[in-house]
């Protein structure tokens, strides 16, 4: 059996130009209009939201079935990094050491591939992502967990509906020249 090494694993489909497109600016209008409803209800970092929309359609498909993992690990996550920052704010070695030791717990649950539903490669990446010094100084993780659920909702429902219409069958139209 012979491997193609062309194209990197994990590459997208190659899809017409015109599907690509139409995709992108689909993309451009969901994520303009959670930016703006982000900014109507105001909260602040919207970018927790672009990570589960990029884990859910970029690792997971976009499968709908898959969006609750998604969200559930990610709220995990977004936890165990705002108990982490919590106990740096506070000075509390307890409470830095009780976040490290069930972020260890977390590792060796995902690796066994135990609990997917919480502890899963979501988990794994919003803990990476908000233990970045930058983000962990100032971030206010409950403002992250709203845009998070704000995410779930937005895109959930918008990417369903599209899914749905996309499953319809096109409706042949017919023009008679008499």
């Amino acid at each position: 059996m012979q491997i193609d090494t062309s194209v990197p694993p994990g590459t997208p489909p190659v899809r017409p130009w015109k599907t690509a497109l139409v995709m992108t600016a689909i993309g451009v209008l969901l994520i303009a209009g959670f930016v703006a409803i982000g900014a109507v209800l105001h909260i602040v970092p919207v970018y927790a939201g672009l990570l589960l929309l990029w884990y859910w359609t970029s690792v997971a498909h976009s499968d709908l079935r898959a969006l609750a993992p998604a969200v559930i690990g990610g709220l995990v996550g977004a936890g165990l990094s705002y108990l982490l920052q919590t106990g740096a704010a506070m000075g509390s070695v307890a409470m830095i050491v009780a976040a490290l030791g069930l972020m260890i717990v977390v590792l060796f649950v995902v690796i066994a591939g135990r609990l997917p539903l919480v502890c899963n490669a979501s988990t794994m990446l919003y803990i990476t992502v908000f233990n970045a010094p930058a983000l962990q100084k100032a971030e206010d993780f409950r403002q992250v967990i709203l845009a998070t659920v704000l995410g779930l909702i937005w895109f959930g429902v918008c990417i369903g509906v599209l899914e749905s219409l996309a499953r319809r069958p096109a409706v042949e139209v017919s023009v008679g020249i008499a």
